[in-house]
């Protein structure tokens, strides 16, 4: 059996992006702090704005001066401003409030995955974060039935990709970058709002021509 290896390492590009998305995305932790110090993903961003971004983390001695302000604008943005400034659920952009029904179609495909959620899973499932990283799922899965020929897998794993994208993740991402665009004040959230615009932005342009 011949392997794509070409394709193997697009993939891990694309799982890779979709699940540092995911991370930068929620809560922020000392990890993310860390890891923008030195993250190659962040080199995508328009030189304009990657200069800005370095010169935000320049401003910072520390790795918790950082964190702190990082968490103060996430938390401003996604948690305490009234209305939310960047909602961070599918649902309140779909249907205008939590636990609608968009929340359990995506839901319906984590399970069609395989996934089940543990005692851990406390966010609701159309969290921008945890869809990001079910698509990382999904092309890992991809990945791995490539690597073993199983045809059958592959075509599970791009048939829900492909709905989670067209159905939910597509128009998501580019609400919450809108939001992010609008509202950010640090060039971290504001790059995050590009990034968003273009891991989303040709999947739109395809579905319309």
């Amino acid at each position: 059996m011949r392997i794509d290896e070409k394709r193997l390492e697009e993939l891990k590009a694309d799982l890779n992006i979709y699940f540092w998305m995911s991370k930068a995305l929620d809560y922020p932790d000392e990890a993310l702090a860390e890891d923008l110090l030195d993250n190659p993903i962040m080199k995508n961003l328009p030189q304009e704005r990657y200069q800005a971004f370095r010169e935000y983390l320049a401003a910072f001695d520390t790795i918790d001066a950082l964190l702190l302000d990082l968490q103060k604008e996430y938390t401003h943005m996604c948690h305490v401003s009234k209305p939310r400034l960047v909602p961070l659920f599918e649902s309140v952009y779909k249907e205008g409030k939590l636990f609608q029904d968009s929340t359990f179609q995506i839901a319906r495909l984590y399970d069609e995955a395989g996934l089940k959620p543990g005692s851990e899973f406390k966010l609701p499932p159309d969290h921008i974060a945890l869809e990001l990283e079910f698509m990382s799922y999904l092309i890992y899965q991809e990945m791995e039935a490539l690597k073993s020929g199983n045809t059958d897998n592959e075509q599970m794993a791009l048939r829900l990709q492909e709905e989670t994208l067209s159905r939910h993740l597509s128009h998501f991402g580019l609400s919450v970058a809108d939001r992010l665009s609008k509202h950010a004040r640090s060039p971290f959230y504001q790059g995050m709002g590009d990034m968003l615009r273009a891991l989303f932005q040709p999947v739109n342009q395809h579905e319309q021509n």
